[in-house]
């Protein structure tokens, strides 16, 4: 039984709606407040459980209703049995915050949200530059001009005139500029991200393990560095979204592949690519067991099967690691 108020937040920029619910169920007040306000409630009230949904500004409204001792409950999809309003959707969330065996994510601390964000806006450029450089492309083959997929193929075109009509030559000069500017940020981006990693003990003892790099250390750091929300390290490998989904019906178990929309998904494709570049690269006579594993499990179920086996391993192991403190040492034969 709830033996304490819950303090349900609908989340927005300039307005947030707050319910709240004593803990014998009753509601004691729902209304729209400024931000301002949220702050003095979460201040004056006794430690309760804050319930928001999973959004934006969640993890910041969450280190702050934490800072004055409340239990943070944030989980995606609320209870709402009526119309779509806000005062709708701050009841809902919290019956969601305490109904059993409810999922909630960890709020993450100033340095993983650091981590998270280099990673995110480094993501967003470099599909920025794929996107620009796209259309670049389809501009030229319009003209009967087709240009190579690598990057530099699409500079040393775009440095000639190519028998465009003159007058798309400006044009093309706005287009150059603008992928050259979207270029030199993205680097920048990328060696402030390296910076960071380098800097940060946490990172610099997960890079160590198989086909983890700057940005598979980044993600997992901004992900797993507060071990105590998870159980244990398969605990972590669900929160990501790298274990099989399981469909159950009348004592039978079907074992289903791995949800691709669940999870971190772009962590998961980073870690999938150093997986893959990984194991692309094995020796023939493995070094150490887990090379001998990898080797096995490749003739076995296939390289993609495999890669996706490295990916949970290396998150449980890195779960590991942060609770226990201890460095990466690979077991040699």
């Amino acid at each position: 039984m709830n033996n304490r108020n819950v303090i349900a937040l609908d989340l927005a920029k300039n307005i947030i709606q707050v319910a709240k619910v004593s803990k014998h169920g009753e509601i004691v007040f729902n209304k729209a407040q400024s931000p301002s306000k949220v702050r003095q409630i979460l201040a004056n009230s006794p430690p309760s459980i804050v319930a928001m949904e999973g959004c934006g500004s969640f993890h910041y409204w969450g280190r702050i209703a934490q800072s004055y001792g409340h239990e943070v409950r944030e989980h995606v999809k609320p209870y709402i049995s009526k119309q779509k309003t806000d005062a709708n959707d701050a009841i809902g969330i919290a019956i969601a915050a305490i109904q059993p065996n409810m999922p909630f994510s960890p709020v993450k601390n100033i340095e993983q949200q650091i981590l998270q964000t280099f990673t995110v806006s480094r993501k967003f450029l470099d599909k920025q530059l794929t996107q620009l450089g796209n259309h670049i492309r389809a501009l030229f083959y319009e003209y009967g001009i087709t240009i190579p997929r690598s990057k530099k193929a699409l500079k040393e075109v775009l440095t000639e005139r190519n028998g465009l009509p003159e007058v798309l030559l400006p044009l093309v000069n706005v287009l150059k500029a603008q992928y050259q500017q979207i270029e030199q940020s993205l680097n920048k981006v990328t060696k402030n991200l390296e910076l960071l990693v380098s800097q940060n003990e946490q990172c610099q003892r997960v890079i160590a393990l198989e086909g983890v790099g700057v940005l598979g250390a980044a993600g997992l750091i901004a992900s797993l560095s507060q071990t105590k929300h998870f159980k244990n390290g398969r605990c972590a490998s669900v929160y990501l979204g790298v274990t099989p989904k399981q469909f159950s019906s009348g004592g039978k178990t079907v074992m289903l592949g791995i949800d691709k929309g669940a999870g971190d998904k772009q962590l998961k494709s980073c870690l999938f690519l150093g997986a893959l570049s990984y194991i692309s690269n094995l020796p023939e006579k493995p070094k150490t067991l887990k090379q001998q594993w990898l080797l096995r499990l490749v003739a076995r179920s296939g390289v993609k099967r495999a890669c996706i086996a490295l990916v949970n391993k290396n998150i449980r192991t890195a779960w590991a690691m942060l609770k226990q403190g201890t460095n990466y040492q690979p077991v040699m034969i």
